[in-house]
């Protein structure tokens, strides 16, 4: 859901570049001319794992936030490509979203028409007020070593297509790096399409507009079939896509500087994402209850998009000042637990800690701090983020999608 309250500016960090590339440095120096045996070759990740980090971000001051390397090509292509770095993994959306910003104009993506035949535009709004504005273009998607074809994905903050709609301008416009904390979004939850059934046959849907003029100087509302909403690409991987492993280490409760994980495509179906002993909380809505301190909160959610855990309270003190406006701070590490319950009636208990994030900021090193809470503005929900995956294995069965643990939408852990 991209929920990222984070607006403290840590003193020292290193700023990380957009579009980064990575290579081997080779160190030469004095020595006796003996022949030197190359190096043995790097294992080979299998091929339905992509690597993930939790990092400071491109802009080096970011919290909790997943990332990984996402690589679009133009449809048909293997040579014009362009690999993206530090690309959200975002469980509570769907689609890939990149900012305009960051694509290489080279690959000339082709852009889908609504139905008047302008381009179609999409809006994406978060619940951390924030929202995502722009075309929706056509490419093929590679994650690890898996691809999607001809994927409608978003471009954010397409100067071509500055003339935001009335109707999706409520919040903070998604516009850099700067302000989305990453070089775009990757939705990887629990549903195919980003809107469904009711964005092919609503115009009023308050996701999908189009050009009212061939100069776009304004929006209108628009249809869009399933075939041209912005999809997870995971369903549409030829095996291994009837949902994903969101495996990442434990973290102690002083936190990290940086931490690297797996996402692992699919459930049940090769070794590596195999179930064990797991609980399964399914739901239709994406949405479950969370029972804690006397209250069902009912529509509560798992989220690698939020970098901390968010719920409301009256007796845990928020903290004063605005470098840590809107989280907790607690006098000392608070230990706490909740219970989850699914739409089948399926209970898990969760024991979890939360701390003074004014302490924990002050370092500004870690990149990785597991105790980071605050408000969410309702009393119905409990956001579990970033926080909630670190130690654990946590499956996400997307819906229509057949599993060993039972047909998606599903949560298992």
């Amino acid at each position: 859901m991209c929920f990222n309250k984070l607006s403290f500016q840590p003193p020292i960090r290193a700023f990380i570049a957009a579009l980064v590339t990575y290579g081997v440095v080779a160190c030469g120096g004095g020595g006796g001319g003996e022949s030197v045996p190359p190096p043995a070759p790097l294992p080979t990740a299998p091929a339905n794992v992509m690597a993930v980090t939790v990092d400071s971000g491109p802009t080096g001051n970011q919290v909790n936030r997943l990332y990984a390397n996402v690589t679009i090509c133009a449809p048909g292509s293997t040579t014009q490509c362009q690999t993206i770095d530090h690309v959200l993994v975002d469980t509570g959306s769907t689609g890939l979203r990149l900012l305009a910003s960051v694509i290489s104009p080279a690959l000339s993506l082709s852009r889908l028409t609504g139905t008047s035949g302008f381009p179609l535009l999409n809006c994406a709004q978060f619940v951390d007020n924030t929202f995502a504005w722009g075309p929706v273009a056509v490419a093929d998607i590679l994650l690890g070593g898996k691809s999607a074809a001809n994927v409608p994905i978003q471009v954010v903050s397409d100067p071509a297509f500055n003339r935001l709609s009335s109707a999706c301008s409520s919040g903070d416009v998604i516009t850099s790096p700067a302000n989305l904390g990453a070089n775009g979004i990757l939705g990887v939850g629990l549903f195919r399409e980003d809107c469904g059934a009711r964005c092919a046959a609503t115009t009023a849907n308050g996701f999908y507009y189009t050009c009212g003029t061939a100069s776009c100087a304004t929006t209108v509302r628009s249809l869009a079939s399933l075939a041209k909403q912005l999809k997870n690409p995971i369903p549409l991987f030829a095996t291994d896509n009837n949902g994903l492993l969101v495996d990442l280490p434990a973290v102690s409760v002083a936190g990290a500087s940086s931490l690297e994980g797996s996402l692992v495509f699919g459930v049940g179906t090769q070794s590596n994402n195999q179930l064990g002993s797991v609980a399964v909380l399914t739901t239709s809505s994406g949405d479950f209850s969370t029972l804690f301190a006397g209250k069902s909160l009912d529509t509560s959610f798992i989220d690698t998009g939020s970098n901390g855990f968010y719920f409301d309270s009256s007796t845990i003190p928020a903290c004063v000042g605005s470098a840590a406006a809107g989280f907790y701070c607690p006098a000392s590490l608070t230990n706490l637990s909740a219970t989850m319950v699914g739409a089948n009636g399926v209970n898990v208990p969760v024991a979890f800690s939360i701390n003074n994030a004014i302490s924990s900021f002050a370092s500004g090193t870690r990149a990785v701090i597991p105790t980071l809470s605050g408000a969410i503005g309702d009393a119905r929900t409990f956001d579990w983020g970033l926080p909630f995956f670190y130690g654990r294995r946590v499956f996400i069965g997307i819906e229509g999608q057949a599993s060993p643990l039972g047909t998606g939408p599903f949560y298992a852990f």
